[in-house]
């Protein structure tokens, strides 16, 4: 088998390889040997050029966010919180809860309700219709955590259609938790406040992420909170068995270059990182072989324009060096003589 191999590579070498060394052919590897090395630089500035656009946009996000989350955290610690708690303790009044609910909705347009939990589960009040019956969260793993594990607070995504009544595509909301608690520590209930997804989508829009780039906004659980362009199919999922999520706990650093799409795997140019003062992750992706479109097309160009040129330059030169390949393969003139193209 080997031998055959050898055979059929030699018998090549000696039909076809003077007609590659031929000065027409010749001239055009060296050309397109050029171009290709041309080529593979304009790789390298296109993969940097994406790069530099997504690493860009993950800090605009990640500023985006923390301008959105910031102005709710003060206001939950100033006002929300305190009414909320005095409130299931029975020590406030449904109209000075109210007044801060609006208080709320004039300063937070970003804000689309709130709700207050008691300690058993039930909706106390809220600043939007709530649906009847009145739903029951006791068995929710978020009003769990706060209350058998004495967790304080928390970010997620949820449906709108559950505790606010809303039907429709938009019912998916990213919803920011607080425990209410005593003096002492005991559980009184939940504050939640629910943030339009459709705000935070507009913000990530206006930003001009460019076709084919992905924003992804996860908490530190792996849960998807807000994946961009528009999309609600895959909220609440959580992707925490992912290969990004998985390097992602082994490094615990922000991952930028050639990462794992973190919703299905394939390669993409993107960048991973953490929102400082959040447990919020940021994931910004554009795929690579959309990146590199533009380099693909210009490949299989050369590639094309290489094998037409080489092939055009070997026929033209077929005839001179046809005495040549005869005489390779031993059928010199003194034998039987040649006519134009004999051989090849």
């Amino acid at each position: 088998m080997v031998k055959q191999v050898h055979r059929t590579v030699k018998g090549w070498a000696r039909r076809w390889l003077p007609l590659l060394l031929a000065p027409p052919a010749l001239v055009a590897l060296l050309f397109n040997a050029w171009e290709f090395g041309s080529l593979w630089i304009e790789h390298d500035q296109a993969f940097e050029e994406a790069q530099v656009q997504v690493h860009a946009l993950s800090r605009e996000v990640s500023r985006t966010l923390t301008a959105t989350l910031q102005p709710v955290e003060v206001h939950i610690t100033d006002h929300l919180r305190p009414v909320a708690t005095r409130f299931v303790a029975a020590q406030a009044s449904q109209p000075q809860l109210q007044r801060v609910f609006q208080l709320t909705t004039q300063r937070l347009p970003q804000v689309a309700a709130v709700l207050v939990f008691d300690a058993s589960g039930r909706l106390a009040a809220a600043s939007v219709p709530a649906p009847h019956p009145a739903p029951d969260i006791s068995g929710g793993f978020f009003f769990q955590r706060h209350r058998d594990h004495g967790r304080d607070g928390a970010i997620f995504v949820g449906d709108a259609g559950l505790t606010v009544g809303e039907t429709g595509p938009g019912r998916w909301r990213l919803m920011i938790s607080r425990r209410l608690q005593d003096l002492d520590g005991r559980f009184l209930g939940m504050l939640l406040v629910q943030l339009d997804t459709e705000y935070i989508f507009s913000q990530v829009a206006g930003m001009s992420p460019g076709p084919g780039v992905a924003v992804r906004i996860f908490d530190d659980a792996g849960r998807l909170l807000v994946n961009h362009p528009r999309d609600y199919s895959l909220a609440g999922k959580t992707f925490l068995d992912s290969r990004l999520f998985r390097r992602w706990g082994v490094e615990g650093r922000e991952l930028a270059g050639r990462i794992p799409d973190p919703t299905d795997g394939t390669p993409e140019i993107g960048v991973f990182r953490a929102v400082d003062g959040y447990p919020v992750l940021v994931s910004v992706g554009l795929s690579e072989d959309l990146a590199l479109v533009e380099w693909w097309r210009e490949l299989a160009i050369l590639l094309l324009s290489a094998v037409a040129f080489i092939a055009a330059s070997s026929l033209a030169a077929r005839r001179p060096l046809a005495k040549w390949v005869l005489h390779l393969n031993g059928k010199g003139e003194e034998e039987k003589g040649f006519a134009d193209g004999d051989g090849i």
